[in-house]
């Protein structure tokens, strides 16, 4: 049926990208295109989210010639985990708060990591 949402906002953008993390060599979007299950998204519809994720800084496009173009992600999927986090703290109004709902959030071991990188065993009061 034509006109009816499959994805949410901005859920083929993810999908691709995830898919593009999984790939260890560039890819073409044919190839992309051809590794989604239902629903599959039209080719063109796939060029338009491949050319936004470029424009946005997330993916690069390799030309090889000109009917022969693949594309791969610029960051690893933690590097772009990272930035978000990052940006989400630098538009918080409060930023300590921020940080703290974030920690209250964290699961046991997500801590645990996060005082081994900081250098502490033990939690500060």
């Amino acid at each position: 049926m034509a006109g009816v949402r499959k994805r949410e906002w901005g859920g083929l953008e993810e999908e691709v990208m995830r898919r593009l993390h999984e790939q260890e060599q560039p890819i073409s979007a044919r190839e992309l295109q051809q590794g989604f299950s239902e629903p599959v998204p039209a080719y063109t519809t796939l060029m338009t989210t491949l050319t936004r994720l470029e424009g946005k800084g997330r993916i690069q496009r390799i030309e090889e010639s000109p009917r022969k173009i693949s594309f791969s992600a610029l960051r690893s999927s933690e590097e772009e985990a990272s930035e978000t986090m990052t940006s989400a703290l630098e538009h918080a109004a409060d930023r300590r708060a921020a940080l703290l709902a974030f920690a209250g959030n964290l699961a046991d071991d997500d801590v645990t990591v996060l005082m081994d990188a900081f250098g502490s065993s033990t939690p500060r009061g």
